[in-house]
């Protein structure tokens, strides 16, 4: 199934309110509609490209792969989200793979264009500010979820912060995303159960 472009300026009016059919129209002109399935590597690891994207429908999960040859969660994202490796606002190689969890629909653009174009438009500056600040945000939050957290408070807060995940994204993923094994994220889930 894909959309039609009816559908997907409509998804993306949902996902960023505050833009108008002028603005969602040029959003729309430099970004391209792309559909994975699960598992198919969205973005990879290594490039020097400046593309992120938005999810219209699905999951994704970002990863490093460890000198061991393990994959680690770094980031985990359901539709309304931007995504992708923050070192594409750097002049550095991006080292996250992006993964579809399920089937995903997304539109990826060039943060630089967003930029530049932004600089005439001040609502697409406002996008670009938006994203930034969702970048900020969701590196702090895990910073202090790390610091501050229980493992089994990681989890109850990545449920309040978003339940999609649980219902799109399999156990090994969430478990590698709390930094935490798949039997401690079991026992934990178990936990919960009897206490409810």
């Amino acid at each position: 199934m894909t959309f039609s472009k009816s559908e997907i300026k409509q998804l993306v009016k949902k996902f960023i309110p505050y833009l108008k059919n002028k603005e969602v129209d040029i959003f729309l002109k430099m970004s391209t509609y792309e559909v994975y399935n699960n598992k198919e590597i969205i973005l990879k690891g290594g490039r020097t490209d400046k593309f992120l994207f938005l999810l219209l429908k699905g999951s994704s999960r970002a990863y490093i792969i460890d000198e061991k040859g393990e994959e680690l969660n770094c980031h985990l994202r359901a539709e309304g989200y931007f995504f992708g490796d923050a070192r594409v606002f750097e002049d550095k190689e991006q080292v996250l793979n992006a993964e579809a969890i399920g089937e995903a629909h997304i539109l990826k653009f060039n943060v630089e264009e967003l930029e530049e174009i932004g600089y005439q438009n001040p609502k697409i500056m406002t996008l670009y500010i938006n994203l930034l600040k969702e970048v900020i945000a969701a590196f702090s939050h895990r910073i202090h979820t790390f610091v501050s957290m229980t493992s089994e408070e990681r989890y109850l807060d990545l449920i309040q912060m978003n339940p999609e995940y649980l219902k799109s994204t399999f156990d090994k993923h969430i478990a590698s995303f709390l930094g935490i094994k798949p039997l401690t994220l079991h026992r934990i889930k178990k936990k919960l159960k009897v206490i409810k």
